[in-house]
């Protein structure tokens, strides 16, 4: 427990909170249905991917909830709290369970993500209708958050990919398509192949 709230975890806990405010208040991109997404969900899905689902959980929760109260959504912030929790939680535990199957890493990051985006706009369906009194209030905004999620779905693993190949990130962090990865489950393969095989 120590070593995993280590200096330098929570030194990028705190940045990924901060990451995940800045990018949900500034960074809005108008949408085909004339809404706007904000790449907030990119970033949770991010820290899930390198960093795990507590630490996802916590930076998601924290800097979106914090994000609905600064932009004026504060009846949302409770909602989000959950939902964003959850997304970045649901993510990285996936992404673990998904990855000792010896599912295709790249696959595995674009599943764990989808999924947890689809309980996203679940979340938020739900919040919608009971906010605004009915299911057809959060059929409304079913298809936005769906949007959002497709497009943090990407960035998260343009980004995933791009610090795959920074050299000393593994030092900090466990990015599931790091080359090193993919290279120690080889040697661990020809490793069982040599005690199956014994010459």
């Amino acid at each position: 427990m120590v070593k995993y709230f280590s200096a330098k975890r929570i030194a990028f806990l705190s940045v990924f909170t901060a990451l995940i405010l800045v990018v949900t208040m500034f960074v809005q991109v108008p949408n085909p249905l004339m809404g706007y997404t904000n790449l907030g969900d990119a970033f949770i899905f991010l820290g899930a991917m390198c960093f795990g689902p507590a630490f996802a959980a916590v930076s998601g929760s924290i800097g979106s909830a914090l994000a609905d109260v600064l932009l004026g959504y504060a009846m949302y912030a409770p909602f989000t709290f959950v939902v964003k929790g959850l997304e970045g939680f649901f993510a990285g535990i996936l992404l673990r369970a998904l990855l000792k199957t010896k599912c295709n890493r790249h696959a595995a990051v674009l599943l764990s993500c989808f999924i947890a985006a689809c309980e996203m706009a679940a979340g938020y369906f739900l919040a919608d209708s009971a906010l605004y009194g009915g299911f057809a209030s959060g059929l409304a905004g079913l298809a936005n958050n769906a949007i959002q999620g497709a497009a943090g779905i990407v960035v998260a693993y343009i980004f995933t990919f791009v610090l795959s190949r920074v050299k000393d990130f593994d030092k900090f962090a466990q990015n599931p398509l790091s080359p090193r990865k993919k290279s120690e489950k080889t040697a661990e393969t020809e490793e069982n192949k040599d005690e199956d095989h014994p010459d």
